[in-house]
């Protein structure tokens, strides 16, 4: 039997707890490693001031450096001692942040930016996709640009059934992996820059070659640098005379000068580009670490495990060789390595060239498998994100996606942003085509955000995540929805025509989706056409949904027009259900109260005249 909710909460707090102890821990322990450091340091510098001006006392030399030697044994603690301090920071962030997750605690979550397609924005805007207090808000646990990326898309793009059920299995593996979830976000976090090399990297790695695509200037400097080692050698050994070794010698430096003063500016210009992206990619290696240590599992993980570790001979493998190729091309970085060893090689052998051609055989043969070694990595936290939101909710179901469904079917479906205290579920069918859901009821009983709950469980069972419910069946589906519509003065819209054009939309969208045997069209319709007098606005809903009929497309609308349901029209086609309200006394703390349940039929109630008195305005 799973955690239930108290535990999956107390777990949190014991490790926000034990991560606050361990950084108090550390910050005494760092107040006084601060003080010890200066103090020995002081006391180091003034033995040796000592032994300076005693001139003769070399006891006070040894003595001041060894306590110099013992202040730098502190300094390198002392660093790794404030390693340790921010991992705790950060793990007590961590669990801080799950524990406002739980509670939907939405301002101390803090919100994951990401740029949304202008094609999806309205659907995300209707249903809370991207924003504050969204499901992108509740989901996002991923640190990089890809995993994010990765995350988005599954919650805008469509996924066949064998996908989905390839994540879940994913997604049932990682809930269950707490302590491996808990690393890959730790070690996110600790990303230096966040993922804003990653890009420049990966279009270097995929790109064209500097020197390679320069063989003439290669086979120049190979020549150059033979001819170099051979005249010294046969200058050194006697086997040249030194005045014609000497002479050979100094024309191959002319050479090699010349050489350089035309091309090092174009390759130092390569080399710190790359230096500073192999830099912050090498912050990643705990992240690929982790792919690699993935236990055997099922589904999309083990694609990712294998990513990391056959893809090109493995990612740490050859990120580690290009590391150290890296760190070649930064032997001029230091001033004594500049006079004492580049300098010399670089115009005896053309150094840099040779490293250049080492970094691009690296690019020619491994190059390809870079980006795809991100997204395994991407792909990797948004199954971890979705992982999370299986564990934290043990009592949710994966639901069944399945070509052969003819309708979207839940038992006890409840919205997964509002918090666990006041979410009320209720038993939904959606379907099957040549019917519709007419939901009717008072202001603020719940219709909106029933249609919001069909919506944004549909788009967490086509990204492959639980869903909350009990138990739910649907199709492929194509989602489409109007609810919130905003004119334009900008561009001369108003509410009414800016309505009209997104049915158009949803029309259209029904219309490309009739003849598709793998997916279903799933609309989602709020209130619609408030623009116009109540007259036209009868005639004109009939007429959108007699369309969407007519396309086989299934969905759902609330309304306030009860004649709905004894149109000619649509009476057929049909299926009533309403919310209802509990009226009070006047005087009682809430007049009026709300339980939120789904009843069958056409609502017998209404509360627009009573939430008029209810705000002042009854006479």
């Amino acid at each position: 039997m799973g955690k239930t909710r108290t535990e999956i909460e107390a777990e949190y707090r014991s490790g926000f707890d034990a991560a606050t102890d361990a950084q108090r821990r550390i910050t005494a322990r760092d107040r006084w490693l601060t003080h010890a450091r200066t103090l020995l340091f002081l006391i180091a510098a003034m033995l040796l001031g000592v032994g300076y001006i005693g001139g003769h006392l070399r006891v006070w030399y040894a003595a001041g450096g060894l306590l110099l030697a013992g202040f730098y044994a502190l300094v390198t603690y002392h660093e790794h001692l404030l390693s340790r301090l921010e991992r705790h920071r950060l793990l007590r962030k961590i669990h801080r942040q799950a524990i406002a997750r739980l509670h939907r605690d939405w301002s101390n979550l803090p919100e994951q930016p990401i740029d949304v397609p202008l094609p999806h924005q309205a659907l995300a805007r209707d249903l809370d996709l991207f924003g504050h207090a969204s499901l992108y808000h509740l989901l996002c646990v991923a640190n990089t640009p890809m995993g994010r990326r990765v995350l988005r898309d599954w919650l805008l793009d469509t996924a066949t059934p064998e996908q989905v059920r390839s994540r879940q299995r994913s997604v049932s593996d990682l809930a269950s992996q707490r302590q491996l979830r808990l690393k890959l976000d730790l070690e996110g976090r600790l990303l230096t820059d966040r993922g804003k090399g990653v890009q420049q990297f990966i279009a270097w790695a995929s790109g064209q070659p500097w020197l390679l695509q320069r063989p003439w200037l290669l086979w120049t400097c190979r020549l150059l640098a033979a001819t170099m080692l051979g005249a010294i050698v046969l200058t050194v050994s006697g086997a040249i005379e030194a005045q014609y070794g000497g002479i050979a010698i100094l024309t191959l430096l002319a050479g090699n000068l010349m050489i350089s003063v035309l091309f090092l500016a174009s390759i130092h210009d390569i080399f710190a580009r790359l230096s500073a992206r192999s830099g912050r990619i090498r912050s990643y290696i705990g992240l690929f670490r982790l792919m690699e240590q993935i236990p055997e599992a099922s589904g999309d993980l083990e694609t990712i495990r294998r990513e990391a570790t056959e893809r090109g001979g493995g990612v740490l493998l050859r990120l580690g060789e290009l590391s150290r190729i890296a760190g070649l091309a930064s032997l001029s970085h230091s001033a004594l390595f500049f006079l004492l060893v580049y300098l010399p090689l670089q115009l005896l052998f053309l150094y840099d060239f040779h490293v250049l051609y080492a970094m691009e055989v690296w690019q020619r043969k491994h190059g390809r498998y870079v980006e795809d070694w991100f997204l395994a990595l991407g792909t990797f936290e948004a199954l971890a994100s979705l992982g999370q939101l299986a564990h934290d909710h043990p009592d949710w179901s994966f639901p069944e996606v399945k070509t052969d469904a003819t309708r979207f079917d839940a038992s006890q479906l409840g919205h997964p942003l509002l918090p666990e205290s006041i979410c009320v579920a209720n038993d939904v069918t959606v379907g099957p085509e040549g019917t519709f859901l007419l939901v009717t009821g008072s202001n603020m009983s719940g219709k909106s955000t029933l249609l919001r709950s069909i919506g944004v469980n549909a788009v967490l069972a086509e990204a492959g995540a639980p869903v909350c419910a009990q138990r739910l069946s649907m199709p492929p589906l194509v989602l489409a929805t109007s609810m919130r519509i905003h004119d334009s003065l900008e561009f001369g819209v108003s509410f009414y025509m800016a309505e009209l054009m997104r049915l158009k939309q949803v029309v259209d969208l029904a219309a490309g989706t009739n003849d598709r045997q793998d997916r279903r069209m799933l609309y989602l319709l709020d209130e619609i056409l408030q623009g116009t007098n109540s007259r036209e606005r009868h005639i004109a809903v009939q007429r959108v949904l007699d369309h969407l009929l007519h396309h086989r497309a299934i969905g759902a609308v609330s309304t306030h027009d009860l004649e709905l349901a004894t149109s000619p029209v649509l009476r057929q086609a049909c299926q009533c259900v309403h919310f209802r309200e509990t009226l009070h006394d006047a005087d009682a703390d809430q007049p009026m109260t709300f339980d939120y349940r789904l009843r069958p039929g056409v609502a017998t109630t209404t509360n627009a005249l009573k939430l008029l008195a209810i705000v002042g305005l009854g006479d």
